[in-house]
């Protein structure tokens, strides 16, 4: 009698796992506010971001050289969410400096439809997944700027806040478990820089994680773009390819092509990250092209290696939808600390004109918790500019972050 009571009682109890669907409204999830509509088919939430530098540059003995100071790198707020379910999009304020002393410009306005599985499809201003360095959240970075070279290769038809119209792909390959992602979009200017829009240009990436095993994954791949129109400036198209230090508290840039009279430019090369056992090792190569319009065309190069071991906490992961590699989470007692080592260089010399730039590059980050990071870094470089004049330098940089 007591067996078919409890039988029967089992039968008319509801499944112990079944839960009732979230309810609309405002909510945390976390320390995030997100308000939730029409059955899920609309969420809105705020997104905020805080990077906070101070640099100090000593080491230069000729007059003229990089000074000493602090920026509000990134200083964004907005919103994102979804919409029927399988649109999402975001729209970002900056009133931090992309550039030294340039403060508050608009930086993001960006929808994608996700509704096809391993696909999507991105228009706006954004920044798209080209290169390494660009490919995930600035917040991943493990050194406080992108490498020379990757600032330079994207500066001609991708970067930030650019206006872009493309499609983001990954999967897996056969059953091996290798993946893949892909990239491609059609460019114009830069959204939060006035009278840009004259710019027009294609970029793609694709990678393939060749290798995925408990102790070593292998992801190789490529870069492109093709700047069809520089665009930017009234009187003849130019391309002038330059960057600063990899430290962004002063605005001098002897990293310098100078102007070049030209229709069109390119950028061009592979990528390839390897994780071998904690360690995270990775590369970029990039041979840049400028079809001057007087003389021959121009060709430059540059590349960068950096190894990333972690001193506390785990390593850092695979981002399955970007190919690239994920902050630690930090969710340990002490959160989580990692030691970067970095060797970029670009040569921009042409004759006369143009500099060299290396730079060497140590670091050391603290996540307290996933959201919150501790950095210093310190470099040691030298820019060779034309007739000797060499600059050599040395600096230390901090930054504290904030992610919501």
């Amino acid at each position: 009698m007591i067996p078919r009571l409890l039988l029967g009682l089992l039968l008319l109890a509801p499944p112990a796992l079944a839960q009732d669907p979230p309810a609309d409204g405002l909510r945390m999830q976390g320390p995030v506010p997100t308000l939730r509509l029409a059955d899920g088919d609309f969420t809105l939430r705020p997104t905020a971001r805080l990077d906070a530098d101070a640099g100090s540059f000593f080491g230069q003995e000729e007059p003229g050289g990089y000074r000493s100071g602090v920026n509000l790198r990134r200083a964004r707020l907005g919103v994102s969410g979804t919409a029927w379910r399988d649109v999402t999009f975001a729209v970002t304020w900056e009133f931090g400096g992309q550039n030294p002393n340039d403060y508050s410009n608009f930086y993001e306005a960006q929808l994608a439809y996700t509704g096809f599985e391993g696909v999507a499809l991105r228009v706006g201003a954004f920044t798209p997944q080209h290169l390494p360095d660009y490919a995930g959240s600035s917040f991943d970075l493990p050194f406080l700027e992108r490498s020379a070279i990757a600032n330079v290769a994207a500066s001609l038809a991708s970067g930030d806040s650019r206006l872009a119209a493309g499609a983001e792909t990954n999967g897996a390959l056969g059953g091996g478990g290798a993946r893949y992602n892909t990239s491609f979009y059609v460019t114009a200017g830069v959204g939060s820089a006035p009278h840009d829009e004259g710019q027009r240009g294609l970029i793609g990436r694709a990678v393939v994680l060749a290798v995925d095993r408990p102790g070593l994954q292998l992801q190789l791949g490529g870069d492109g773009a093709v700047q069809f129109h520089p665009g930017a400036g009234a009187g003849p198209e130019s391309v002038r390819l330059d960057d600063y230090p990899e430290l962004r508290v002063d605005g001098r840039r002897f990293l310098d092509s100078g102007a070049i009279p030209a229709g069109k430019a390119w950028a061009t090369g592979p990528e390839a990250a390897a994780r071998i056992g904690p360690i995270l090792v990775e590369g970029l190569w990039q041979t840049v092209g400028v079809d001057a319009d007087a003389g021959p065309a121009r060709r430059y190069e540059g590349w960068s290696v950096s190894a990333l071991v972690p001193l506390l906490g785990e390593p850092r992961q695979r981002v399955r939808d970007t190919g690239t590699w994920r902050r630690p989470s930090g969710d340990g007692p002490l959160g989580a600390v990692e030691l970067g080592l970095r060797y970029s260089t670009v040569d921009l010399r042409d004759g006369s004109r143009g500099a060299r730039q290396d730079i060497w590059t140590a670091g050391v980050n603290w996540y307290p918790t996933g959201r919150l990071r501790l950095a210093a870094q310190y470099e040691n470089g030298r820019t060779a500019l034309p007739g000797g004049a060499d600059r050599d330098f040395q600096a230390i940089g901090l930054r504290a972050s904030f992610n919501l």
